[in-house]
């Protein structure tokens, strides 16, 4: 695994990729992964089927109807500041939503990313802090309902194939391209 982004077509083949250094330039770890998730939607709506795949996608659990008015950095940093989420468990959720991305025709949009986002937070928190609140809890910081947060968490596992282990040497190239982007840290 690379510490890169792709976007998939139907057929699996790349349309984009970049690194991740290329676009983490605030400053702070958090601050970088708002803008390369921000900077992937904004990629996304560039394709040439976009609105064809966002239709398709529209069934999925993870769209909503509308685009929520709260931006994503907004929204993570209320997760963050309620949740005293580590860097590090952040930088995991960006590993599977690379996953995510990778193991499915699935494009991150206005509509997808801010559940899909959480999920993954979710998922990082629970396989690698050691405390863990209650999905009530999560579910308040969210604004989402409890029981459809339990079908995100498990749709979202089931399709990167339960795959939350990250190698050592994977969270290591994916820190250290977020680090090396910025020096004052």
């Amino acid at each position: 695994m690379n510490t890169s982004f792709s976007t998939q077509d139907n057929d699996n083949s790349s349309i984009s990729c970049y690194s991740i250094c290329d676009y983490s330039s605030e400053g702070k770890i958090v601050d970088g992964i708002i803008d390369i998730l921000n900077l992937l939607v904004e990629q996304n709506k560039g394709l040439k089927n976009y609105l064809k795949l966002v239709k398709k996608q529209e069934k999925s659990i993870f769209s909503m109807k509308s685009i929520p008015t709260i931006s994503l950095k907004d929204y993570l940093e209320r997760v963050i500041s309620y949740s005293k989420i580590e860097n590090n468990t952040l930088i995991t959720s960006l590993i599977y939503i690379d996953r995510l991305c990778q193991k499915t025709n699935l494009i991150l949009t206005p509509y997808n990313i801010h559940k899909i986002t959480f999920t993954s937070i979710l998922l990082s928190l629970k396989y690698n802090e050691d405390l863990i609140y209650n999905f009530s809890f999560y579910s308040k910081i969210a604004g989402i309902n409890v029981k459809e947060l339990k079908k995100l968490e498990s749709e979202f596992v089931k399709l990167i194939n339960f795959s939350l282990y990250v190698e050592t040497e994977q969270f290591e190239k994916y820190k250290q391209s977020l680090i090396g982007c910025y020096e004052n840290l």
